[in-house]
């Protein structure tokens, strides 16, 4: 009943056997992108965690116009590698 050829399919396309060998391939491509993509952001995070903390320390510890400063600029700089880690700004790069 199966004819050796391929049969075209309703949409007018011809339907293709698949390489296990690539489909393997494909797959393991896919995973090992997306386990590197949540390190990646679970480093961002930490990072900015790092630098929100470091922000507020400095804001609490000796209250200065110095100090207050660079407290807001930690926790500005925290805020946006956040941000930047949940994909809410630009891409730095194209």
């Amino acid at each position: 009943m199966t004819d050796s050829k391929s049969e075209p399919k309703a949409d007018g396309g011809v339907s293709g056997e698949i390489d296990h060998e690539e489909l393997y391939t494909t797959i393991r491509t896919a995973v090992s992108d997306a386990l590197l993509d949540v390190l990646g952001t679970v480093l961002l995070l930490a990072l900015a965690v790092l630098f929100v903390g470091v922000g507020v320390q400095a804001i609490v510890q000796t209250p200065s116009s110095v100090n207050i400063a660079f407290g807001g600029v930690a926790i500005g700089l925290g805020l946006a590698i956040a941000a930047a880690a949940f994909d809410l700004l630009p891409p730095f790069r194209e």
